[in-house]
């Protein structure tokens, strides 16, 4: 069953499609108002406790070819549980992502945080992770 948060986010697991490592959990928002909230892809950064408009992703997740860098896995059992196994990005990445090239302009480059999407519980075991 796919955990779907009470205001319509919907969870994914992403994954490396060469390694099938675990690199994001990201959030979607398939039925938000705005068209390009519809498209938009957030991921979650541990260390900020917040979900991150993710521009690369968003248009790794819109493509239409099989040339994804990404595997997209939504029927998720535990979010929060994927939650705390989400590896840190580097600090390059976390750069590159607040510098949008493509999909997103800087002013949709919005954040959201955890304890919002996942409750406080994941929020503090996230604080105290190390």
């Amino acid at each position: 069953m796919t955990y779907v948060a009470k205001d319509g986010w919907e969870f994914w697991r992403v994954s490396n499609a060469s390694s099938g490592a675990l690199e994001w959990l990201a959030v979607t928002r398939p039925g938000a108002r705005a068209a390009i909230d519809r498209e938009k892809v957030w991921t979650l950064l541990p260390k900020s406790h917040m979900f991150l408009a993710n521009w690369f992703l968003t248009a790794d997740f819109e493509r239409e070819d099989d040339a994804n860098k990404w595997v997209y896995e939504n029927r998720l059992v535990e979010v929060r549980e994927v939650a705390l196994e989400v590896p840190e990005p580097s600090t390059a990445t976390v750069t590159r992502l607040t510098h949008p090239e493509s999909s997103l302009t800087l002013n949709q480059i919005d954040r959201h945080p955890v304890d919002k999407l996942l409750g406080k519980r994941v929020a503090d075991k996230l604080e105290n992770r190390t």
